[in-house]
């Protein structure tokens, strides 16, 4: 930047910076517009995943241990697989424990009342 010697200087500095600042703007916008369309797919696993749900207190212990016991087990067995598999398969294997473990389960009456 050169150097600002008035005042109608200083004015059309600050007009080319916010111009500046607004291009960045709509730049990093479309950006981030790119990004949300090519992680939609993804955006459609969360629901069924139910990977960033809040915790639920019970059987906490038990899904623990669950969760200990798909490290230990899918650990070794995982090791000369992708990355992408080392990663997602034990995150599916938790969060399917986690519902078998933790789900609510509905009583269903028959129509006689037995």
């Amino acid at each position: 930047m050169s150097r600002i010697n008035n005042y109608e200087e200083l004015l059309a500095t600050r007009k080319l910076l916010e111009a500046k600042i607004e291009s960045e703007k709509a730049i990093l916008k479309g950006g981030l517009i790119e990004v949300r369309e090519k992680l939609e797919p993804f955006m459609h696993l969360l629901p069924v995943l139910n990977i960033f749900k809040k915790n639920e207190k019970r059987n906490s212990l038990l899904k623990g241990a669950a969760s200990l016991g798909i490290d230990v087990v899918f650990g070794q067995a995982l090791l000369k697989t992708s990355w992408i598999t080392r990663l997602l398969l034990p995150m599916l294997l938790k969060g399917v424990s986690s519902k078998l473990i933790g789900g609510k389960r509905k009583v269903k009456f028959s129509e006689n009342g037995h």
